[in-house]
């Protein structure tokens, strides 16, 4: 098989599997179900990314998503209880019949648009998406506001601390007693 039709085939491969998880993530009953639905999801979401060549987001992917976000999930979801159930919901048929009708008709007419767009294709330069480019990029031309994005975020991290301190009242964090030697 040449390159292109390898590459074709696992964007579909991955396609369909993404499809496919995201559904299993919002349509089962079962906690751990949802998450490892929502776990299959970004592990294929990874794969589209390989076959698009985009190896930087493929590896933020893994680390973000899979690595915190799901694992983040699954312990709450063991904290609350893995048999906890949501609650009933009382709606009929029909107005689930009618928000299933609606999303696919707006489905149809988005992908009947995107269709007729056609844009130019552009092909990517020599390593456009590697870790090696993205890297160039980002302590390059774009270091001041990369730094300033971690600094940033640096003081919204402290900022929470100091309100979440603020509201819970002055605990030591080693001792466990307040400030003037009482027990909590």
């Amino acid at each position: 098989m040449p390159a292109s039709t390898q590459q074709l085939a696992a964007f579909l491969f991955f396609a369909v599997l993404a499809v496919a998880s995201a559904l299993a993530t919002v349509m089962m009953r079962n906690p751990i179900r949802n998450a490892v639905g929502l776990f299959v999801h970004v592990l294929a979401l990874a794969g589209l990314y390989i076959s698009l060549s985009a190896h930087f987001l493929t590896a933020v992917q893994l680390i973000v998503y899979v690595g915190a976000v799901v694992v983040l999930f699954i312990f709450v979801i063991m904290m609350l209880g893995p048999a906890s159930e949501a609650p009933s919901d009382s709606a009929g048929g029909v107005p689930r019949a009618i928000g299933a009708g609606s999303i696919v008709a707006v489905g149809v007419f988005l992908a009947s648009v995107v269709k007729d767009l056609s844009p130019e294709r552009v092909a990517n330069p020599s390593g456009f998406g590697t870790i090696e480019s993205v890297g160039r990029e980002l302590f390059g031309p774009a270091m001041i506001p990369f730094e300033m994005a971690s600094v940033l975020l640096t003081a919204a991290i402290v900022g929470a601390f100091a309100v979440a301190r603020s509201h819970h009242g002055k605990v030591s964090m080693t001792t466990g007693e307040s400030v003037d030697g009482s027990p909590r």
